[in-house]
């Protein structure tokens, strides 16, 4: 057992922040054996055994994501000080206002969210979790919000492979633009997992649900692509590191005027330097005043 969990530090060390789900797929044939079929009955092992590993402080909670537990409260600070000390450490300019498109990422599910958050903070773009099937209020808002951007809209989209997960991306682009009035100039691309991941064989499947609803039309576009209507694969299947990378990458790839990028990121920089001044500034002035009241 001691083995097994040094095992498991190992892999969750080298791909962290991950979900639990994505310990299983990278234990198999390490840890564990492959199943077959849609059983994925080892996957206990790493919820049992991850778990009692941070609970004893053998493993640091933070290195295991968990987005489908929000908390919804106000910000609040004990002073005025910790107030623009805050404000300083997470100022952020829109530097996407200097591109032609914006950007946003939608994932599948909360727990694929959390293994992204990283990426998309980075470059300062929004991320969408749709939870399975997104809700027509959550489109709608989503559609709300970049009409009043008013420009033309990229989506990098991540979910699984299967008959529910292809269903996710048609329902979400079929929304957009009815929402829109057809009015959005929308690019939307699957960054993971895609029909060329499939191909490779390089991703852990399991068998497709055939009672799903949706599994009729996604054995059709697995006959059009040459794949298997009957293996499936989930998005936790390709690593962590890989995922965040393929993000990175495809982000990156969205900033066509690197020198506005740049002039606007040197502004930030700036106003950051001109916001932390203010905190000194106050906290001089502050100090002051008590010194003066003691004095008094």
């Amino acid at each position: 057992m001691e083995a097994l969990r040094a095992e498991l530090y190992s892999i969750v060390r080298d791909a962290q922040p991950c979900t639990v789900r994505h310990v299983y797929y990278l234990g198999l044939g390490r840890l564990w054996e492959k199943d077959t079929g849609k059983s994925r009955r080892n996957y206990s092992v790493p919820v049992r055994e991850l778990g009692h590993m941070r609970e004893r402080g053998l493993l640091p909670w933070e290195w295991i994501t968990d987005g489908t537990r929000l908390v919804r409260q106000e910000m609040q600070y004990d002073s005025i000080l910790e107030a623009l000390e805050r404000t300083a450490e997470t100022y952020r300019r829109n530097l996407w206002a200097s591109q032609p498109r914006r950007v946003e990422v939608w994932c599948e599910s909360d727990s694929i969210s959390g293994v992204l958050h990283p990426v998309t903070s980075k470059w300062g773009v929004g991320l969408y979790s749709c939870r399975g099937q997104s809700s027509k209020t959550f489109v709608y808002e989503a559609v709300r919000q970049n009409q009043a951007h008013g420009r033309p809209l990229t989506v990098l989209y991540a979910g699984d492979w299967d008959p529910s997960g292809r269903s996710i991306p048609r329902s979400v682009v079929e929304r957009i633009e009815r929402y829109g009035n057809n009015g959005i100039d929308l690019d939307f691309q699957q960054i993971a997992v895609t029909a060329d991941d499939v191909r490779g064989g390089r991703l852990v499947a399991h068998e497709a649900n055939t009672a799903d609803s949706n599994f009729k039309r996604f054995r059709e576009e697995c006959l059009r692509e040459g794949l298997d209507p009957y293996n499936a694969v989930e998005v936790e299947a390709l690593s962590p590191g890989a995922l965040r990378q393929r993000l990175d990458s495809a982000i990156e790839n969205l900033v066509h005027d690197v020198h506005q990028w740049n002039v606007l990121a040197r502004a930030e920089q700036h106003d950051r330097s001109m916001l932390l001044g203010v905190q000194e500034a106050l906290e001089a002035h502050l100090q002051q005043q008590e010194t003066d009241q003691d004095d008094a």
